[in-house]
């Protein structure tokens, strides 16, 4: 699981659960309506223009950063890597859901309901109702966290991309250990452990569609 340790370097993530957390309460008494135009205006500058150098950087720093940790797992990341655009990959598979690589609201509303699936032992392919709720739950967040609605394009891909990546493995993971309970209650708890770093306690909440809301 080293690469569980890839984490983006735009500061603030943990306080983006707490936001996260929050709105999810509002939505849960009822008291968020449809976004406003000021709401809207600012998940766009949630986009970013990827950059292929920028890219071929970050690839490299992942491995080097999973190799720390799980050399086993830095190997495997490189292979995959050498394979080709692993990224611009996940463009065509994402489209139905209405998502893109180039967005960061986007790839994190990937990211989360992957993760949540994962710990469900689950590997289904959101509707697009539900990942456009989602992506509206993220966009709203991350628009609302300084450090991130602020960062330069280079660390809008970094996180982007790292989170894509994570979701490329999560989503192996759950598929290979379909099969094994136990296996996957191991991944669970790692997927757990990883979103609890990004202030994300997964248990709390529950997928539907209208996005993610209080599990209790």
């Amino acid at each position: 699981m080293g690469w569980s340790t890839i984490t983006p370097s735009i500061a603030g993530t943990d306080t983006l659960g707490l936001v996260l957390r929050e709105q999810m309460q509002q939505q849960q008494r009822g008291q968020r309506g449809s976004p406003d135009e000021q709401t809207l205006a600012q998940t766009t500058s949630l986009r970013f223009t990827p950059s292929e150098a920028r890219r071929q950087q970050n690839l490299a720093a992942f491995v080097a950063k999973t190799r720390s940790v799980d050399p086993e797992n830095a190997d495997g990341l490189a292979r995959l890597f050498a394979s080709g655009d692993v990224i611009e990959k996940v463009a065509p598979m994402i489209r139905p859901m209405g998502l893109r690589i180039d967005d960061l609201g986007d790839t994190y509303a990937l990211w989360w309901m992957s993760a949540w699936n994962a710990t469900q032992g689950l590997n289904p392919s959101p509707s697009r109702e539900t990942a456009q709720a989602v992506r509206a739950q993220a966009g709203r967040a991350l628009a609302a966290t300084p450090s991130i609605a602020r960062a330069n394009e280079a660390a809008k891909q970094e996180f982007a991309e790292a989170l894509l990546v994570q979701v490329m493995f999560i989503d192996a993971a759950v598929e290979h250990n379909r099969n094994s309970p136990p296996q996957l209650r191991a991944l669970a708890k790692a997927i757990q452990q990883g979103a609890g770093r990004m202030g994300l306690d997964l248990s709390a909440m529950k997928l539907t569609e209208a996005g993610f809301v209080p599990a209790r």
